[in-house]
């Protein structure tokens, strides 16, 4: 050490030797300044990379009062509109975690591009405070280009008003809107770009349009079609020529042509056209404004029904379910007919209790070309009885009773839920004309068979409750929605006979057991 002293010596001032001896001397002692503890500046940014400074400040322990929030930083939000989105309150306790998750909900706002956070330890808890740093906001809209659609139009579109946060992401899902707007209105060559408001320091938001011409439809045309004519096929399809000389409607979509191929695709498959294929050819004119749309169709074979089956019940007996079906075998395959099928065996279902069964068709393509099976896959699910009848009567100034809904509902507590009444309810609720949506002026009133809470449903086999008598008032309920509480029937019921069934009733009802509650008194019908 005293050599290295010499050697500085030589070529340093006397005082830079001085200075260099003295700090030798509190190194050999261990006393140099930097293992003195060092102060903290009053505010210490929350998530900031430690340091050696950091580590000898103690961190704000979770669970202390925080004595105060304050925001800073240049904003034109208003305090009240920031706070909505900190959950970091005052006389609350401190939670690193919920300051963190205030940080995220700032930032998706989409009012801000930066947060930090501080904390400050002071008498009694610690000081939060927010520095926010705004995004620009927008100071005019243009559109320049624009001759066949209006800016207020345009303005509606993309849904951004002046003043509001300015950023890349809403300039470029503006542009979108607005090339989509024009490609539905017939401009199918429109090119929409951005001339200001996607870089750094601009202030306004502008769209550089350049529209192209308008494109109309001239004419519609069909090849390749057998089975039907061209009339019924334009009635399956939305793109159509203009009206009053082309000066009405007739606009080219691209969009609705895709959907005319899809539709058309499905109308020949519904018909048992299960290989048909669509396409379609656009013609324009020598300008480019007029289009002649033209849809070529290759039906393919048409599939027969060879053999149809019922799966999985067991209530009734599969051979007399067949004869209720539309659908036969060796018959062409129709949709509707399926639909109807589908529709005929949940009601029968439905008419014994088993309101929620569930009637799938299944299409099983054969090896034979143009052959199927279709096979009706039921599950039945329980039977159920109706535990109560609750009433929900919306309405600004509701004055309706509950009984005059009641008088027309046919199913009481403790009765076998017959789908079938419920549907003739529910129709002679809109026959009333007591209630909106009977006469095209509103939603109009429904019956819902509602699931049951198995494990709040106690003693199935103890009678229901009675209900008093109330006027139902909910005003976020539907207009009127009479609510059955299903009940679960344990005991095993009956196999119905249905060889003659009507779709209405069977010709020998089961006989159920003699369990079934009367109706309470109180729904008997009452004047109103």
């Amino acid at each position: 050490m005293l050599r290295q002293v010499a050697r500085v010596r030589r070529w340093c001032p006397g005082w830079l030797v001085g200075a260099v001896v003295n700090c030798v001397a509190l190194a050999a002692f261990g006393q140099m300044p930097q293992d003195r503890p060092a102060t903290l500046p009053l505010t210490t940014p929350l998530g900031a990379p430690a340091t050696a400074q950091q580590n000898a400040q103690p961190a704000i322990a979770p669970g202390q009062l925080v004595v105060d929030v304050i925001i800073d930083g240049e904003h034109t939000s208003k305090d009240y509109e920031i706070q909505k989105h900190i959950h970091t309150r005052r006389d609350r306790e401190f939670d690193p975690e919920i300051l963190q998750a205030d940080v995220r909900r700032l930032v998706t706002s989409g009012l801000f591009r930066d947060v930090k956070t501080y904390t400050e330890q002071v008498p009694g808890g610690v000081v939060v405070r927010f520095k926010v740093f705004e995004r620009a906001r927008i100071g005019e809209i243009k559109f320049l280009g624009n001759r066949g659609i209006s800016d207020k139009k345009l303005l509606k579109e993309i849904g951004v008003k002046k003043h509001d946060p300015l950023n890349s992401y809403a300039a470029e899902e503006s542009c979108r809107k607005i090339e989509e707007l024009y490609r539905t209105s017939g401009y199918t060559k429109a090119n929409v770009s951005i001339f200001e408001g996607d870089k750094p320091g601009d202030k306004d938001l502008v769209f550089l349009i350049n529209e192209g011409y308008l494109e109309r439809v001239s004419s519609v045309g069909f090849e390749g079609n057998t089975i039907a004519p061209d009339e019924v096929l334009k009635t399956k399809i939305q793109s159509k020529p203009g009206y009053f000389w082309y000066f009405f409607g007739g606009k080219v979509d691209r969009n609705k042509i895709d959907a005319d191929v899809q539709a058309l695709t499905a109308y020949y498959r519904s018909l048992g056209y299960f290989r048909a294929r669509i396409s379609r050819a656009l013609d324009y004119d020598e300008a480019g404004k007029w289009l002649a749309l033209k849809f070529i169709i290759d039906e393919g074979p048409r599939y027969k029904v060879r053999n149809v089956s019922v799966e999985g019940g067991e209530k009734f007996a599969t051979d007399p379910l067949l004869g209720f079906l539309e659908l036969k075998g060796g018959e062409y395959f129709n949709q509707s007919e399926s639909n109807k099928d589908v529709s005929t065996l949940i009601d029968l279902y439905g008419s014994q209790g088993h309101v929620f069964a569930d009637v799938q068709a299944d299409l099983r393509f054969l090896e034979e070309p143009g052959q199927l099976d279709v096979a009706y896959r039921i599950k039945e699910g329980d039977v159920f009885r109706v535990s109560e009848v609750n009433v929900h009567i919306g309405g600004e100034f509701p004055h309706t009773k509950q009984t005059v809904v009641l008088a027309r509902v046919s199913q009481r507590p403790g009765d076998i839920i017959d789908i079938r009444e419920v549907r003739n309810s529910e129709r002679r609720l809109k026959a009333s004309q007591l209630f909106a949506g009977t006469q095209n002026d509103g939603e109009p009133p429904r019956i819902v068979v509602r699931p049951p809470d198995i494990a709040s449903l106690g003693d199935l086999d103890e009678p229901p409750r009675k209900r008093p008598t109330i006027r139902g008032q909910e005003p976020e309920a539907p207009p009127v929605a009479p609510v059955i509480a299903a009940r679960p029937v344990l005991q095993p019921q009956p196999v119905p006979s249905i060889y003659s069934w009507d779709g209405r009733s069977p010709s020998a009802p089961p006989q159920y057991p003699p369990t079934i509650a009367p109706a309470p008194s109180h729904y008997a019908p009452q004047p109103r």
